[in-house]
């Protein structure tokens, strides 16, 4: 989650897509996990805080012996969510507020997915109902700077991010969201790049000389392709503003996938201060419409999926879906 980039797509037919890529310097995909509804979950760790599911849902995580930290999921409502890495802005009290439940901060999407169906009901848990805590991850030994973003059936999305000066929520956003600063500097920045555009630059006069653009994407020049948050957000924003309107859910997914790819990042680009590489694990596709979970790695770019079916629902019990991470090569001869 050292960086990633996340975006909301809609298609003709009203399908509705939250997508994102997961960075970090360690492996994130090992397992889809489903929880069931009418389970305990331990919502902050070192304290004796915990809740029952009413939904069941499905998600990429880390299945720990107190309930799932889910990375980012779907649930049987069609609430979509993601979290993402938040440095240098994220803050979070060191105490619950009276009344309120104490969720830590990698615990907050599956409180979520658990809890609300809608982005109102998402809205009205941080304002209400819950207090993220500072609580280290016991097995990372630190507490995660994050934030979140939403998106229901409706296409809407709803950006969360816990500040020092509270919680800020974000309902009229344009449904794109990558990391630090935060989301109203990216916005913003937007502004920076107004003359963007797929069109190409025309013939001109200069000089006496007539001069035609080069070939093709003149259009783009400016667009940024560092890999740095405010890059990626540019370039998210970009594509999703320009791309052609997916028909349906496989069109969305495509797209989305067709999208990420300008935000992905290879083994070895990306160094970290100790020399590690932050790359993207995985990209998630999220169908609100029929609560799926599609999902490609790093180490196998066929897209794979997991659904709230019926039988799956059936389960009152947590299940594992082992990710493989080897190349799918399909042959053709």
């Amino acid at each position: 989650m050292i960086g990633c980039t996340s975006l909301v797509l809609n298609a003709s037919d009203k399908t509705s897509v939250l997508a994102r890529t997961m960075d970090f310097t360690i492996e994130m995909a090992e397992n889809v996990i489903y929880t069931p509804k009418e389970k305990k979950i331990t919502s902050s760790y070192g304290e004796d805080s915990f809740y029952i599911s009413k939904l069941a849902f499905i998600g990429m995580g880390m299945q720990m012996p107190d309930g799932p930290v889910t990375f980012d999921g779907v649930n049987q409502a069609g609430l979509t969510a993601a979290t993402l890495y938040f440095p240098g802005y994220a803050s979070y009290k060191k105490v619950k507020e009276e009344n309120r439940l104490a969720v830590s901060p990698d615990k907050i999407i599956s409180f979520v997915l658990a809890n609300c169906e809608t982005n109102q009901e998402v809205r009205r848990a941080f304002e209400t109902d819950i207090t993220i805590v500072d609580r280290p991850n016991p097995v990372l030994g630190l507490t995660t700077p994050l934030h979140y973003i939403f998106m229901d059936k409706s296409g809407n999305s709803l950006i969360v991010e816990p500040t020092e000066n509270g919680i800020k929520i974000y309902d009229h956003s344009i449904g794109v969201m990558t990391n630090s600063p935060d989301y109203p500097w990216h916005e913003n920045n937007l502004r920076n790049y107004l003359s963007i555009n797929p069109h190409q630059y025309q013939t001109v006069n200069w000089l006496g000389k007539t001069l035609q653009p080069f070939s093709q994407g003149s259009g783009s020049f400016g667009l940024p392709g560092d890999y740095t948050p405010t890059s990626r957000f540019i370039r998210a924003a970009f594509l999703k503003n320009f791309i052609e309107k997916p028909k349906d859910e496989i069109q969305t997914i495509n797209a989305a996938a067709n999208i990420l790819k300008s935000v992905s990042i290879p083994k070895g680009i990306v160094l970290t201060q100790e020399n590690k590489s932050d790359y993207t694990c995985y990209s998630s596709y999220m169908s609100a419409q029929t609560q799926s979970y599609y999902f490609a790695t790093y180490g196998n770019q066929r897209i794979r999926k997991v659904s709230l079916t019926e039988k799956l629902l059936s389960h009152s019990d947590y299940l594992s879906f082992p990710v493989k991470n080897n190349e799918d090569i399909l042959n053709l001869n």
